[in-house]
């Protein structure tokens, strides 16, 4: 008899779940529940690497199994495109925060609070709680589930749904739109998100003159990198900073840095190193300056830099770019690169902290489709894009011959790479 995909997938779904499972109770941690206290995240520590990786493969191997019972006809048509309409109506009109946590209110109560056409809302609502977010009760009652409630509580978490579903999914519904209008193109506002803004300037000029969408971008990104494997103690054990400079001496600036998190990391482990972080943002730049910590002010400034006009600091050791590259076309960051070469000292080293896609046969399939997912964001939002590591080879030659690629490695637990190019000189 012919192995059978869907019996072996079953077994390993109800192994790996019994290994979650019996870590779970003998370590006296809550069983995962939508509960409305329930846990707000999976009760596993991501340290424990085998039980997280058991956990993964259920994640994995739950999703093959539902598309190979589906079948091809049924799994196309099971992509709903409605899916993100309750998270984008909840986190807009502010409904998981007018609904009291531990108590309930009527879809009639809650229209009058939002302002929301009652009908309107319950149809919206209902397929939220088909989702998890909010439950019913009983009939035209409405109280919280663990994920609304979480909505509720987390405003970073909220702005990032909110700018998921403004920002992010309509940048995408204008991605065939952009590559019809713009094909080939490189240019940061020849996109989907331009074309969903009706504007020609990149995102990050555009959020400049949107206060409001600016800051909940800003909050958006804060709990985006609060996100396992970005954490920068991996950038800390990922490179060997305490061989920078001479005589243990050195300069590192931190190129796009935002509010300095790495450099503020980087400098309270390694006191014999300085940096400078430079934004293009200048009310980042100044909220960065007051959060600065005190005994920390003589290692750490700040300045309002655009790094694509020529560096200003010279003669620092190391260059710092973390996930800067991604967000442009090769023909902007190339012109990045090019904007250091005249602060470049010979020896003087461009460190970036980057995603970086395996070669195709190389994808295991349990990440194939985050790894897809992400470069296409990039694509949507900047014409830009994840690269390969042979594309960063190319990257640098391209920018000048006096740039040594050296390669890079993946730090254990990190999504990210650190990627290393030397300076040679003309």
């Amino acid at each position: 008899m012919d192995d059978s995909r869907i019996l072996e997938l079953g077994v390993r779904i109800g192994r790996n779940t019994a290994k979650v499972n019996d870590y779970l109770a003998t370590n006296n941690l809550p069983q995962p529940s939508f509960d409305v206290d329930g846990p707000s995240q999976f009760p596993i520590p991501h340290d424990e690497s085998e039980i997280s990786a058991a956990r993964q493969a259920v994640l994995h191997d739950c999703l093959e199994l539902r598309a190979l019972m589906l079948g091809p006809r049924e799994y196309l048509t099971s992509f709903q495109h409605n899916e993100l309409v309750g998270q984008q109506v909840i986190t807009r009109f502010k409904l998981a925060e007018a609904v009291p946590i531990g108590g309930e209110v009527t879809f009639t109560e809650l229209a009058a609070i939002s302002g929301l056409h009652e009908v309107h809302l319950r149809k919206i609502l209902r397929l939220a709680i088909a989702q998890h977010i909010f439950c019913e009760p009983r009939p035209g009652v409405v109280a919280h589930s663990a994920v609304s409630r979480l909505i509720a509580e987390n405003k970073v978490l909220a702005d990032w749904l909110r700018y998921s579903t403004d920002d992010l999914w309509h940048a995408a519904y204008h991605m065939g739109d952009a590559m019809a209008r713009y094909p080939g193109s490189e240019e940061p506002g020849e996109t989907g998100f331009a074309l969903s803004n009706k504007t020609n300037k990149d995102m990050f000029r555009f959020f400049a003159e949107k206060p409001e969408r600016s800051l909940r971008f800003a909050a958006a990104m804060r709990f985006f990198t609060q996100r396992p494997g970005l954490e920068p103690e991996r950038v800390i054990d990922g490179y060997p900073w305490d061989k920078i400079g001479i005589d243990g001496l050195g300069t590192v600036v931190d190129v796009g840095g935002s509010h300095g998190r790495v450099s503020i990391e980087l400098a309270r482990r390694f006191s014999s190193l300085n940096f400078v972080v430079q934004d293009l943002d200048e009310q980042v730049i100044r909220d960065a300056e007051r959060q600065r910590p005190g005994e920390l002010a003589d290692r750490v400034s700040y300045m309002v830099h655009d790094f694509f006009t020529e560096q200003p600091i010279k003669g620092a050791d190391v260059y710092f770019f973390r996930a800067i590259l991604h967000n442009w076309s090769d023909t902007y960051a190339t012109k990045i690169l090019r904007a250091l070469i005249p602060a470049l000292k010979r020896g003087a080293k461009i460190v970036l902290n980057e995603p970086v896609v395996p070669e195709p046969d190389k994808v295991l399939p349990e990440n194939a489709l985050r790894i897809r997912a992400n470069d296409l964001v990039m694509l949507e939002l900047f014409n830009g894009g994840d690269r390969e590591m042979a594309d960063f080879e190319r990257l640098f030659a391209r920018a000048h011959s006096g740039f040594r690629f050296q390669g890079g490695s993946r730090v254990p637990g990190s999504n990210l790479w650190i990627l290393e190019a030397e300076w040679m000189g003309e």
